[in-house]
């Protein structure tokens, strides 16, 4: 070509500008800017620039330039845009012209001046097509500018970050970009705008260098996050990765899935390890950092893909996606049929109320226990209301498993109620919620069919033994007062709750919820553990709860209530003689406690006598949620919290504030409507469970006589059984002489450290032994299928638990190396705790705390898995004592560890790795003490 014909590079407006700010820089105010370019200009004809005005003229000739210079004002700068060279301009256009010269509109001299650097990394310039490259840098650079190259500088990880940080917004300033930060931006609504307004604004060639960059970050997973990058596909990264994990077992419908995933999203030839490493990333992400909204989207995705390449069949194995979990409980729904009794075995032992308390189950559970911990293993079953239910199940079918005769009277049926058949009652409710999917609830109502041929019976037995005795010596509602709670409150202040028709079931829940606060359960003066009492008969509150609160047998109001209660109070509660005189024991009802100020939980006037210990020893509350739910809610799918009864919360805050030890206890319990059951209409009724004597009496009914049988002539017939009613339908109902209705909890709760002169013993374990699978050599009561209870340890006298066992052990070596140290031995242990907590305390590995944004590891289980590799031969260990250490189930271990390496791979130099081989985890010490800076 002759330079006449020679096409010329466009001159950019980027490009004009950075050559001004140049020239600025040089020190000219204003002048002529020759620029060899083409004749052409797609920016304004004036501007200003950096407060000077600036007129740009296309001049195609060498004739046109000089008309351009006559023309040109006295003041500003004038650019002239000509593809004429130097000899064809001559030396007189040249003299006109800044430095004498043409600029050639280079680019990449303009992103090296914006960069603020003096050189060029090489690695820039080797895209085949670096000058559209370095259009794009000049292009995408926000209106603050770029950040300065690092000294001086200019390499290409700080140009494509830089691009990156301004128009994509992965992460906030100072946080580094890794994997973890490109899974997470790839799945906002935005990133794939993000990435197709990048490609529109900067080009392609710039656009695939930062989706290779950002690939780069990415490990072993860059290959299929370019290739998805490209596609404009960054929201399947995620769910395609979860799928990625499900690839790697051999056989042919694996092959086959692996062909039609590698084909479908055009990845190629992808190694195994690439699609573990991939998972990896994807499945730490979604179940340790992702709000629930977005999991949930990421999982249907993931369960979208597979459908449309036709092999769903491998959703079945996965650890996070819904079907996963389906599967599962399908397999523990099969294990359970397998060991429930045949139908006709069933019928025969329901002949036997003595067989009914025999082991119904008798075939082994270990394959049952086995699939069940499977279940609880994946992702989704801590949320999943059918595993809830399946959990509770799987305790009925311990609990089926077990002998549960119980001889003795009133009181041992007393105690089997509160260690043992409360404990099914809660399980039943949960069981009750039940399966959408048909096969599975028909597993739960095989077990809970089961389980109420025993109930009804325990029930019948408990009625009998009310019968039987009309005056037991067992604690009785009337006696708590004066025998229980003034006691407790003349050694120290007390909070006395009544929770109108709390059952001993729903205060199992109350109790766990409660010690997840900090309050810690204690057995009653007198008790040897949690106890139950008598509600007064029939079941009413009205008599059970003036009972309660006077302290005596009878029938009354509030009114009358708080009249009794002050009676009671003021002949057996003793003052301190430096109170002032004594002060009424106050008795909250539910209009006292309903009126609070706007923005207060409690009145005032509530508060302040909670907070007063010296005049008000006891302070007493009635709280009616239970009993109100019985007539238009469900206590049976409720969950049942501090939270959900009103005003308990609080009321248990402003008792830890002021030190007070707690009594929660109730008038009378209930039974709950399934719609099961049945209405027996008669002409005298005592509520829905109770009436008069004179039609004949079923085997669902007792009949009971006695000075604790509060009706007109001392008499009363009893429902027992719990699908059986006398008035109309409602929630639950009370009334009857079943235990769930008679029995009453009776519960101490302190917060702290309890005085010296209380008279309180702590308690353990409440909970059976079948409410958690109990090891084989453990012996079980026959009575309650509980463990042999131990004998309760002064609440002053706090002993120390024994040190237990770690959750993995490593094998003693048989002899150690002559070169090698000890590393299980206790000096080694203690050299390896001492550098991982020098790691964890040091200021780079702050630093990395902030750069890695959120973590969800605590320092403390970082420590505690640094303690076991440094300690451990060779610095590696199996991933499931890793998981151990970490607190974490093994199958969590894979999105766990990709976490930690956040904060452990400084800048990316690899201290942390997972073997995929011998699946240990590998740490690198010499690569660790020189990253943080710690000696040995």
């Amino acid at each position: 070509m002759t330079a006449a014909t020679e096409r010329r590079t466009n001159a950019s407006q980027t490009v004009v500008h950075a050559l001004l700010d140049e020239a600025l820089a040089k020190g000219y105010e204003g002048g002529v800017l020759g620029v060899q370019a083409e004749a052409s200009w797609e920016g304004p004809e004036s501007f200003t620039h950096a407060g000077r005005p600036v007129r740009v003229a296309a001049c195609p000739s060498t004739l046109a330039v000089w008309e351009a210079l006559r023309e040109r004002g006295g003041e500003g700068w004038l650019v002239v845009l000509t593809p004429r060279d130097a000899t064809e301009l001559g030396g007189g256009a040249l003299t006109h012209l800044i430095w004498n010269r043409l600029r050639t509109p280079d680019p990449w001299q303009a992103v090296q001046q914006r960069f603020a650097a003096a050189n060029l990394d090489p690695a820039l310039y080797q895209h085949a097509e670096h000058r559209t490259v370095a259009a794009g840098l000049l292009a995408a650079m926000p209106q603050d500018g770029w950040p300065p190259a690092p000294g001086g500088v200019l390499t290409r990880d700080h140009a494509l970050e830089a691009v990156v940080r301004a128009q994509l917004q992965l992460v906030e300033r100072g946080v580094e970009i890794d994997v973890t930060a490109v899974l997470e931006w790839s799945l906002k609504p935005a990133a794939p705008s993000a990435l197709a307004d990048l490609r529109a604004t900067v080009g392609d060639p710039l656009t695939d260098s930062v989706i290779d960059w950002l690939a780069g970050r990415c490990g072993l997973a860059a290959g299929p996050v370019a290739t998805l990058l490209r596609q404009g596909r960054p929201f399947d990264l995620v769910p395609l990765g979860l799928i990625a994990g499900l690839l790697n077992d051999e056989g042919k419908a694996v092959a086959r899935a692996v062909g039609h995933f590698e084909g479908a999203y055009r990845l190629g030839r992808t190694h195994s390890n690439v699609l573990n490493a991939w998972h990896a990333d994807a499945f730490g992400l979604t179940t340790q950092m992702l709000a629930p909204e977005t999991k949930r989207r990421v999982l249907d995705t993931a369960t979208a893909r597979l459908g449309e390449l036709d092999i769903s069949e491998l959703a079945e194995t996965s650890d996070v996606l819904p079907a996963g979990l389906r599967a599962r409980l399908a397999e523990l729904a099969k294990q359970i049929r397998t060991v429930l009794p045949r139908e006709d075995e069933v019928t025969r032992t329901g002949e036997s109320d003595t067989a009914l308390d025999g082991p119904l189950i008798t075939a082994e559970l270990a394959e049952l226990e086995a699939t069940w911990k499977r279940v609880t293993e994946h992702h989704l079953a801590g949320t999943d209301d059918t595993v809830r239910a399946f959990a509770a199940a799987v305790r009925l079918v311990r609990w089926l498993a077990t002998d549960v005769t119980t001889r003795g009277g009133v009181s041992a049926l007393v105690e089997r109620q509160v260690t043992a058949d409360a404990w099914v009652d809660a399980a039943v409710n949960d069981a009750m919620r039940g399966s959408a999917e048909t096969e599975l609830a028909g597993v739960l109502g095989s077990v809970l069919e089961l389980v109420r041929l025993r109930r009804d019976r325990h029930d019948r037995a408990f009625g009998a033994a009310l019968a039987a005795d009309n005056d037991p010596d067992h604690l009785g509602v009337e006696r708590v007062l004066p025998e229980v709670v003034i006691p407790l409150a003349n050694q120290q202040p007390v909070l006395l709750l009544v929770i109108d028709g709390l059952s001993v079931a729903i205060a199992t829940e109350l109790v766990a919820d409660a010690a997840r606060t900090g309050w810690a359960e204690y057995a009653a003066p007198g008790q040897r553990g949690r106890a139950g009492a008598l509600a007064v008969l029939p079941t009413l509150t009205e008599l059970s709860r003036y009972s309660l609160l006077s302290g005596q047998l009878g029938q009354g109001s509030e009114d009358a209530e708080r009249r009794g209660f002050a009676d009671l109070t003021k002949q057996r509660l003793r003052t301190s003689a430096d109170a002032g005189g004594r002060a009424e024991v106050p008795l909250f009802h539910k209009k006292q406690l309903d009126t609070a100020p706007p923005g207060q939980a409690l009145a005032p006037q509530i508060q302040t006598a909670i907070a007063d210990t010296e005049q008000r020893r006891l302070v007493a509350a009635v709280l009616n949620t239970v009993d109100d739910t019985l007539h238009h809610t469900d206590p049976g799918g409720t969950d049942w919290t501090l939270q959900t009864i009103r005003h308990l919360a609080p009321l248990l805050e402003a008792a830890r504030r002021a030190g007070r030890t707690v009594v929660i206890t109730s008038d009378h319990g209930h039974v709950i409507e399934r719609r099961d059951g049945q209405l027996r209409k008669h002409e005298a009724t005592y509520g829905s469970r109770a009436r008069a004597t004179g039609d004949p009496i079923t085997d669902e009914e007792v009949q009971v006589s006695g000075p604790r049988v509060l009706t007109g002539d001392g008499t009363a017939v009893l429902a027992v059984n719990e699908r059986v009613r006398y008035g109309p339908l409602n929630a639950g109902y009370h009334g009857g002489g079943s235990p769930a209705e008679v029995v009453v909890p009776l519960l101490v709760l302190h917060a702290g450290d309890v005085p010296g002169n209380a008279e309180l013993t702590t308690i353990g374990t409440s909970e059976p032994t079948w409410w958690h699978p109990a090891p084989a050599e453990e012996p079980i009561s026959a009575a309650t299928g509980t463990t042999p209870q131990q004998v309760p340890q002064p609440a002053t006298k706090r002993n120390r638990p024994a040190p237990t066992e770690g959750l993995f052990e490593l094998d003693e070596p048989a002899e150690a190396e002559p070169e090698q140290p000890e590393s299980a031995s206790p000096a080694s242990d203690a050299t390896a705790a001492k550098l991982a907590k020098a790691v964890t305390s040091s200021k780079t590995f702050t630093q990395q705390r902030a750069i890695a944004g959120r973590v969800s590891v605590s320092d403390e289980k970082i420590t505690a898995l640094l303690t076991a590799l440094l300690s451990a031969p060779d610095r590696r260990i199996p991933a499931q004592r890793a998981a151990g250490e970490l607190g974490i189930a093994p199958n969590r271990l894979r999105g766990a560890l990709p976490l930690i390496k956040r904060v452990l791979d400084v800048e990316g130099y690899v201290v942390l790795g997972y073997e995929q081989e011998s699946a240990d985890v590998v740490l690198d010490e010499a690569m660790l003490r020189e990253q943080f800076g710690v000696r040995a």
